[in-house]
């Protein structure tokens, strides 16, 4: 949708330039006075037709030149207006050539001094031989696509403006009175100067562009940071099909997070008062609590988890204090909670049954090792809220184990009605119940249920959406 839009501004604006081919009174004079002519009504209608051609070609190519700056970039770019501007000189010269009559003369006219076209060569010549290097390097390694386009410019501009000088040189002034073959003559010395001057400008400043290496570059989206806190949210979930995520509060009411990238992830805490999403304007992790105005650029990447308070959160292996802003780095492949003043991970990644043991490690909120003990990959694990105990989750039942030890506390059957095989541990609720997904073994069933894990007793949650993937959870009462 953005780039049809774009190319209507573009086609407008030029439009609009061209459409106003007035020439005022004043500007015929002054161009008259500054070059030296002298108008009379044998030559007046062919200063008017070159002035009214530069004018309008160069105003547009101009206003081009604004319109793609902002359009691509976002901002007010010299080098782009320079390549419009320039862009609108040459048309105005090609429309001016097609309409005189096209006889060679035997020498090439002085349009400019000498001492100016040997510069104006040297020039051209430096910026062919630096191009020709720039080929050469490409072809040792990856060129992305703002370098070769201004990789091209300089030689084509170059190219484009010699030209354009060769048939103003070479081109016969008309036959007619001594006033015409003068006006003839003063246009075309005065668009030599102009092109020397504009092609010299564009040819260096793009070659230099290259040689350091600062390309211009699209201007970065502003942040989209909302303000005020977030509501308590009991669970979220991304809408592809309107580009967003959505939040169901306590009240039951979904809530639209705009800020929101619906294809990053999203967290919230154990009591769903604390959210943690990749921001849509910047790209970067934001964190958004219920005593801040905006939102806060968080360090790391990969999993997040939460403390159940949503005062620390887990980013991959990033350990980072909400309130504050600090961060450590948890020395652990994976993390599988956080809880009191412990952060419970694993040595390895979560792995098929039937994969070589790894260990289950215990940190402090400095990120410094406490203790480390055996443990099944396989297992669905979580750690209780209060980080005292594991719990893992099996088809039949229900086990609690010391995450400093490994040693098994205790062992619950799962008080299930029928189901299939398709179940995990989401969450916990502010009862400290193990929120789990259970796909029913009828049609129809709820899938979401809570298990008290002291007495494998399961709740039905007929509330809740049905489970599926993206479905983000955070206070569940």
């Amino acid at each position: 949708m953005l780039i049809p839009l774009g190319l209507a501004l573009i086609i407008i604006v030029i439009g609009l330039a061209l459409g106003a081919r007035s020439l005022p009174r004043p500007v015929l004079e002054r161009f008259a006075r500054r070059q030296g002519l002298l108008v009379t009504p044998y030559n007046g209608d062919h200063v008017i037709a070159y002035l009214r051609a530069v004018r309008s070609w160069r105003g547009a190519g101009l206003l081009g030149g604004i319109a793609f700056s902002l359009y691509f970039l976002g901002n007010l770019n010299l080098l782009f207006l320079l390549y419009g501007w320039l862009t609108g000189v040459l048309v105005a010269e090609f429309q001016l050539a097609a309409t005189r009559p096209r006889h060679w003369g035997g020498r090439r006219l002085e349009l400019i001094p000498r001492a100016q076209l040997v510069l104006w060569w040297l020039i051209a010549l430096a910026c062919w031989a630096m191009a020709g290097v720039f080929v050469v390097r490409s072809f040792t390694g990856e060129m992305g696509v703002a370098e070769r386009f201004f990789l091209a410019v300089p030689p084509v501009v170059a190219l484009a403006v010699h030209l354009v000088l060769r048939d103003l040189r070479g081109r016969a002034l008309p036959a007619g009175t001594m006033d015409l073959v003068a006006a003839e003559f003063t246009a075309r010395r005065t668009s030599a100067r102009v092109l020397l001057a504009g092609g010299g400008a564009v040819t260096f400043l793009s070659t230099g562009v290259l040689l350091l290496g600062i390309l211009p570059a699209p201007a970065p989206p502003p942040p989209t940071i909302e303000r005020g806190p977030l509501p308590p949210m009991r669970f979220a979930r991304a809408q592809p099909d309107r580009d967003r995520w959505e939040m169901w509060t306590e009240r039951g009411q979904p809530t639209p997070l705009r800020a929101a990238d619906p294809s990053g992830p999203l967290a919230a805490s154990g009591d769903g008062a604390h959210v943690i999403y990749r921001d849509r304007g910047t790209g970067r992790l934001v964190y958004r609590g219920p005593n801040r105005t905006g939102a806060q650029e968080l360090p790391g990447a990969g999993e997040i988890v939460f403390s159940r308070d949503g005062r620390h959160a887990a980013i991959g292996t990033s350990l980072v204090d909400t309130k504050t802003g600090a961060a450590v780095t948890v020395n652990a492949a994976r993390i599988l909670g956080i809880g009191g003043d412990r952060v419970v991970g694993t040595a390895g990644p979560r792995a098929l049954p039937g994969t070589p043991a790894t260990e289950v490690l215990v940190f402090d909120l400095r990120g410094a090792l406490l203790s480390r003990a055996p443990l099944d990959p396989s297992l669905d694990v979580r750690l209780t809220p209060d980080g005292t105990a594991l719990t893992v989750l099996t088809f039949d039942d229900v086990v609690t184990m010391d995450p400093a030890t490994g040693e098994v506390l205790g062992r619950k059957r799962l008080k299930l009605p029928p189901r299939t095989a398709d179940q995990a541990s989401l969450g916990w609720s502010a009862d400290g119940r193990l929120l789990i997904k259970a796909e029913p073994g009828g049609a129809g069933g709820p899938g979401h249920y809570l298990v008290d894990v002291r007495t494998g007793a399961a709740e039905a949650l007929k509330e809740m959406p049905e489970p599926r993937a993206g479905l983000v959870y955070g206070s569940v009462t």
